[in-house]
C-alpha cells in the first residue's frame, strides 16, 4: 500500500508540475529508472532519494507513509501555500482570520440558501 501512494504522489505531483519523468530525474538528482521504478509501484526508493524527490516535489513523506491526506496534489493548496510562504507571521495570522471569515459565511449560506 506504501509503493502505491508514494508512486501515485509521486506522479501527480510530477503531472502538476509539467515535467516528464526524465525532467524530474534531471532536477531532482534521482535517477529516471528510480522515478519510473516509484510511479509503478516497483520500488522502495532509498532514503536519500526519497528526501530529494519530497523536497523537489514538495510532498510530504510523513503523509504519504501514514495514508494522510497533504494536498500534495492539489494545484490550488500549492499556489495557496506558496502565497503564505511569502507572508510575515502576522500577515499569516490576517489571512487565517480572514479565511475562517469566509469559511463562515460560506457555510452559513450553504445552510440558509435564500
Amino acid at each position: 500500500m506504501y509503493r502505491q501512494r508514494l508512486g501515485d504522489a509521486v506522479r501527480e505531483a510530477r503531472m502538476n508540475l509539467d515535467l516528464s519523468q526524465n525532467t524530474l530525474a534531471e532536477r531532482s538528482h534521482v535517477s529516471l529508472r528510480t522515478i519510473s521504478d516509484i510511479e509503478t509501484y516497483k520500488a522502495n526508493p532509498r532514503f536519500d532519494s526519497l528526501c530529494s524527490l519530497a523536497s523537489y516535489l514538495n510532498i510530504s513523506i510523513d503523509a504519504v507513509i501514514k495514508d494522510r491526506k497533504n494536498n500534495s496534489g492539489s494545484t490550488t493548496m500549492q499556489q495557496i501555500l506558496i502565497e503564505l510562504e511569502s507572508c510575515s507571521e502576522e500577515e499569516q495570522v490576517i489571512v487565517l482570520q480572514t479565511l475562517r471569515g469566509l469559511l463562515k459565511g460560506l457555510h452559513t449560506r450553504t445552510e440558509n440558501p435564500t
